[in-house]
Formats: structure tokens, sequence, C-alpha cells
């Protein structure tokens, strides 16, 4: 087959002045292209005539698909579906299967899109959520060399979602399948897509690399295609982005402006002149912030990523751009970054976020018990409690929620689950099913009290660290009962100093076994206190370690030093069975494993939205069987990395 599948010159669908499609020009290639646009822009008219369900009115279209009788050259899910009354859903797939399918070929297709218990169900029994299911399994198991789907799965529950669009990229991948789909999701289109093509009142406004219209989009509304975008002029970039931006920095300068992406873009308090916050609020792993700019009295809304302190009303702040592109996103072929080895990994799973309502909650924090039970901290402010094999065993919630949510989870030594109750100031302590057992903290900035409490861990000896931020950023050191010992770090940059240390992890000397926060009983031993703190200084971009009573010992990671491994937002830390260390960078998306002394062992993921991608990774945990277990907060999930 060509490389070229469709070539429409001058195609127009409908007369004038009511046409749905307006002297449409379009090459059409082979691979993974999305058709993205508002409703009425044209994405199905589109899609009818590549099916060749309508014909065009005027101009020519010219199909390049094979039709030699060896493989169907087209299959086509039309958006009411197309099923067939009379057909049970397997007969569905049995009339359309080519000669030589198994049974269990079509049962194990039915399994992969969730219909396996329906094989025997009349078309009338289902939910539109199934018959979209089974409008794409049909389609798939005619083995096509072409697949068009217009809004595939669009009834389908966001939880299910994205293990139906993987049976689907994985059928196209294996049979080598080429795929045109259209959807108003822009995170489908950078899941999914290599190509994609803009559609707006009948006209194609781009067309081309999903790659360009994320980082380099024409225009500010062609930027919003692929989802939130801050699009500054030329006569605003000098008020809004004092530190400047360039081309190679990810800013596209073309119609005079410059698209910088949320995950591109920090909000720091200054003490200088500054934009000052009118509003800010938490929309999943991104912030929406109103700024104005005193002097013009210009005022904008910004989105951004989360910074080392929320940002009250009031407050002076300027913009920092990151300095390097992070949404590196995989397209279909590609693998891991090449940012040095990558680390073995064998296999993956993913645990799915139980809904809550009608919104499917991202995971924040996660710990490992020495039952080998999945503890994971979420941003409904719930604890998720999973077994071994992945199924959720039960669940709680914090005693309140509603001004913020909690960001760090341990178990402490007798079992019971401490929590970092981020924006109440606070430890709040539970048994095992979730009873409050005790608090302690509070806010202020003396001993024993919190601004943001975002870390904790305990040592072998049964004290607990606690890390927190927001102009406060230290370590407080506790009983397990919660009485103060001792605080040591301040904020600031110098060796020792945090900007925001999110994530904190205990090393018993002479052990080499610690899954998360629980140490061995081999370290319980006579080697009661001994060892270190690793704590990741995340707007630092650095490593730092501590001994347990306080005493800065050296820098492991520090991005500043070109000797060092470089980290971007390192958000949390976890400590193998072998005594290497994990890294979870929220910049990057991806894991990075190094030694104790720093030396890089192997780095997994990228930034995206597939499989082996992250965006905007919070949390994770390593179990005593070296599984890695990531908080893939920005896709609302929890992944397992088996090495």
């Amino acid at each position: 087959m060509s490389d070229v599948l469709w070539d429409l010159c001058d195609v127009s669908l409908g007369r004038s002045p009511a046409r749905r499609l307006d002297r449409v020009s379009l090459v059409v290639r082979s691979g993974l292209t999305a058709v993205i646009g508002p409703s009425g822009a044209g994405k199905t008219s589109l899609l009818n005539l590549l099916a060749r369900f309508e014909r065009a009115d005027d101009g020519k279209l010219t199909s390049h698909l094979s039709d030699d009788g060896e493989r169907l050259s087209l299959a086509w899910v039309p958006p009411d579906f197309g099923l067939w009354p009379h057909l049970s859903v397997r007969e569905h797939l049995q009339s359309v299967a080519p000669v030589g399918t198994s049974t269990s070929d079509v049962a194990a297709l039915l399994t992969d899109l969730g219909l396996g218990e329906l094989a025997d169900a009349d078309v009338g029994r289902l939910s539109q959520g199934e018959r979209s299911r089974l409008a794409v399994a049909r389609a798939l198991c005619s083995d096509p060399a072409v697949l068009v789907m217009d809004e595939p799965l669009v009834h389908v529950d966001p939880v299910s979602l994205d293990g139906y669009w993987r049976a689907i990229r994985e059928h196209c991948r294996q049979r080598e399948t080429s795929l045109v789909f259209s959807t108003h999701s822009p995170e489908a289109v950078l899941r999914e897509a290599s190509q994609v093509i803009c559609m707006d009142e009948g006209h194609v406004s781009f067309a081309g690399s999903v790659e360009t219209l994320y980082a380099e989009p024409p225009s500010p509304r062609l930027a919003r295609f692929l989802g939130p975008a801050n699009w500054f002029g030329a006569d605003e970039t000098a008020c809004w982005l004092p530190l400047g931006t360039a081309p190679e920095d990810g800013g596209n300068v073309e119609n005079s402006g410059v698209c910088v992406r949320p995950e591109r873009l920090d909000i720091i308090p200054t003490n200088g002149d500054g934009l000052r916050v009118r509003s800010s609020r938490q929309i999943g792993g991104l912030v929406e912030s109103e700024l104005e700019h005193e002097p013009t009295r210009d005022v904008r809304t910004i989105v951004h990523r989360p910074g080392s302190e929320p940002l009250d009303t009031g407050m002076l702040v300027m913009l920092r751009l990151c300095a390097v592109l992070l949404m590196c996103l995989v397209w279909a072929g590609c693998q891991q970054s090449a940012a040095g080895p990558e680390l073995p990994v064998t296999s993956t799973r993913t645990f799915k976020m139980p809904p809550d309502g009608s919104s499917v909650p991202a995971p924040r924090s996660l710990t490992v018990s020495r039952a080998g039970e999945l503890y994971v901290l979420d941003n409904a402010g719930r604890v998720l409690v999973y077994t071994a094999d992945g199924t959720l065993d039960r669940q709680w919630r914090m005693p309140e929620y509603d001004v913020g949510k909690p960001e760090g989870v341990c178990i402490l030594g007798d079992g019971t689950v401490a929590v970092a109750d981020t924006h109440y100031h606070r430890i709040v302590v539970f048994d095992a099913v979730g009873n409050v057992l005790r608090t302690f903290g509070e806010l202020g900035e003396g001993p024993g009290q919190f601004i943001y409490p975002v870390a904790i861990t305990r040592d072998d000896s049964g004290h607990v660290y606690v890390a927190e931020y927001g102009g406060n950023d230290r370590i407080q050191k506790f009983t397990e009962s919660g009485e103060f010992v001792s605080t040591f770090g301040s904020f600031g940059t110098a060796e020792g100093q945090f900007q925001r240390p999110s994530g904190i992890v205990w090393m018993a000397r002479g052990t080499a076994s610690q899954a998360g926060a629980a140490s061995s009983e081999v370290a319980l031993q006579g080697r009661r206190s001994s060892g270190t703190l690793y704590i990741a200084d995340a707007i630092n971009n650095r490593v730092h370690v501590f001994s347990g009573d306080g005493e800065y010992q050296r820098t492991i990671v520090d991005s500043a030093r070109e000797s060092s491994v470089a980290v971007d937002y390192p958000y949390d830390i976890a400590l193998g069975p072998d005594g290497s260390l994990f890294v979870v960078e929220y910049g990057a998306g991806r894991v990075t494993q190094v030694s104790r002394e720093g030396e890089l062992i192997g780095r997994y993921g990228g930034v995206g939205r597939g499989e082996g991608q992250f965006y905007t990774p919070w949390g994770l945990a390593v179990d005593a069987q070296g599984r890695v277990y990531v908080a893939d907060t920005g896709n609302h999930r929890t992944v397992e990395l088996s090495l």
C-alpha cells in the first residue's frame, strides 16, 4: 500500500452557501491520524468521504487503498455504530472475521473490549457504551488495512477508556493497520495519534504532526485544539515573560506570538516588582491563576504547573520558563527518551482509580506495606489500599479535604498509616482500616508546627521525619507518637537548603532493603538509629543526604553540576531492595534510578499519555521484590513497573 491513503484536491461537500466541506485540499497518510475540531466543524463529513459513504460534490478525491482481495481495504465505525439488530454480540464478529479466524480469537477480542460476558446478548440489551465497543470490536475483527472511526468509544466511562484504547492500539500495531479517527478530546490525540487534522467550519485549519501542533502551533486558536496553552503576543512578552523566550526554548514566534504550554511554566513569588495574583485554583495536575500586570492594568489567566507554595491573593509573582520542552511526546513507533540507559522494565500493570462521583481522581502519593499492600493517596482526599494482585481492598477519606488535598503517606512501625495532611498543617495517623487514632501539628513556623507538610517517612528507631514547604522549607523530626524532636534545613539554594523538599526516604546503615518507608527486620537488630535520609529537593532539582540527626552530608544529584545526573523536578524518592534509589521526575515524566552515590543506573518513561509515558507524576514506591509503583497523576492512574 502506498504511504498516501487519500489525496483530496479542492473537495467540497454540500452546495454553497451551506457547504459542509469547502474546497478541502489534503493528503492523508498511513499511520495514526486524528481528526479534531468543534461540533459542526466537518469531521464526520470528511470521514464519510474517506469511507465512501458520501461522494464529493466538487473537487477530486483519489483513494490509494489496496483492493487486491487479500485483506479488507477499509473498515468503518460510523457515529451511529451501524449494528445489526438480528445478530448477537459474538455473531457480529463472526460475520466479518476472515477465513481462518478461530473462536478463541473472537473471544479474546470481545474480552479486550469488555464484552466477554455479553457474547450471547442481543444488541437491544446493550447500553450505548457497550454498543460503541461492539462497533469497534467488529471493525477490528474484520482485519482491515485501514480503520476509520467516527468518535469511537464516545459513550465509554473514563475509568475504562484507557484499557480499550490500549486494545485498539495493540491490534493496529500487530496488524500494521492504519487508523483515522475523529475526536473532541485533546488527550486522545496526544495519546493515540502521530498526525492530526484540525477542522474548523468546513475547512482544514491545520494538517501535520501532533508534535508540531503541540510545541509550535501557528495561532492561539490552533494551540487550544491540543489543550491548555498560554499565548503571548510580541508586544506582551516583555511584560509577562521578563526572562524572555526564544524558538529554541520551545516558543513559536510565527504570527508574532509565543506559545508556552503549562508544563513549561512556573509561577514563583518575588520580593520585587512583579505580577499580582488576583486568584488561583488547582485543576488536576495544573494550576489556573489570574494575574494582573500592575503598570498596564492588563489582566490575564495563566495555566501553569504547581509551584513551591500556593498563590495567595495579592502575592507578587513572576513567570519562569523551564529550560527544556517537557512535553516530549512519544509517537507511534518511538520508545523511551535517550537521556541515558533504559531501565530493564519487563512488564507494566495499571491500577485503575475508582471514580469519585462523576470524576476520576488522580493519585499523589504511594507507599507499600510489609505485607505488600499498596497504599495510594489521591487528590479527592482518599486513602486507597490495593492488595498485591491489584484488587482495591478498602478505602477511606481524610477527616477534612475541602480546603486542599493531602500529599504524603507512609506506614509506621506498628502498621498504622500516617498522612501528611498538607493544607490542614498536620499529620493524621489512622489504623489499618481508616479510623483516626491521633493528629499532631498545627499552622505555624515554630517547632512542631507546619506550613505545608508534603512528605513523610520513618527510620528504623521509630522516628518520623516530615518535609514541608511554603517558605518554611525544612525537615522536622518527631517520635511516632508526635512529640517534636528536632528540625533541620531551611529555604534557599545553598548546600543543605531546600525549595520544596517533596520526597524523603530513610536508608538504614548496613541494610539494602527498605521498600518505601518500611525498614527491614535485619536493620532493627543492632542498628536502630544509624542511617541516612535522602531528600528530593524539587525546585532546586537535586537530592540531598542528611544524617538522622539532621547533619548535612552531601548532595548526590544536582542538575546545576555538569558532572551530576540531571533531574527535572524530582517530586519523590524511594529505596530499592538493592540499596539503589528511584526518583520520579514531575517535569520529565520519568523514573530515574541512581546508586546511593548518585551514579545513573537507568531511566524509564517520558512525558505523555501512552504506555511507557507519565504526565506530571507526583509519587512513587518500591516493594520488597523491586517492583516500582508510579503515581501517574496527570494520567489519573497508578502504574506498576516490573524490573
